[in-house]
């Protein structure tokens, strides 16, 4: 009597059987091209397959935060004169600062991905507009609308210098061959 098992020839009965059946096939399968012969052998599976790993998109994350900087930076430009401004208050900072974060986000947005020091200045320009509101207006619609916008700066530039950051993080593990988000 022999133990020498004869393999199965009769069809899978189910979707998952049937899966199954062909990982199996797949396994001991060798490519044929001669590129992916040194890839490990072992079911492929296909990149889109639930439980993969999703791609961040992390320029999406710079582009939407520095977009929002340049309408930030819009606002503060025409703000003095739609929010009418007293005599004592220094409408040419709110210019002057506003056309600065409209600059640095546009250039981020139109392709400076990996500039995060343009993020970090933008970061820095919100601290000044915060302090700048205690400091330099004297009515309360100035004040208000350079502490809001200056939180809003902050916040925003904040984030799209750290969406950079940890890209780059990210790349530096994936090159060492370490775990990747």
């Amino acid at each position: 009597m022999s133990t020498h098992r004869e393999p199965q020839t009769e069809a899978p009965r189910t979707w998952r059987d049937r899966d199954l059946q062909s990982e199996r096939e797949q396994r001991f399968e060798r490519a044929a091209d001669p590129a992916e012969r040194d890839r490990p052998m072992g079911p492929r599976r296909p990149a889109n397959e639930l439980g993969s790993r999703r791609r961040w998109d992390w320029r999406g994350d710079v582009a939407v935060a520095s977009g929002l900087n340049v309408l930030a930076g819009i606002w503060l430009i025409i703000a003095p004169f739609v929010l009418g401004y007293g005599n004592g208050d220094p409408y040419w900072n709110d210019i002057v600062f506003g056309a600065i974060i409209a600059v640095l986000g546009l250039i981020r947005v139109s392709g400076a991905y990996r500039a995060s020091e343009l993020s970090w200045v933008n970061a820095l320009i919100g601290v000044w507009l915060f302090v700048s509101a205690f400091w330099l207006d004297n009515t309360g619609r100035a004040g208000g609308n350079d502490i809001i916008l200056g939180i809003i700066v902050f916040l925003l530039a904040i984030a799209s210098a750290s969406a950079t950051e940890d890209a780059a993080m990210v790349e530096e593990r994936g090159a060492r061959g370490g775990p990747t988000f």
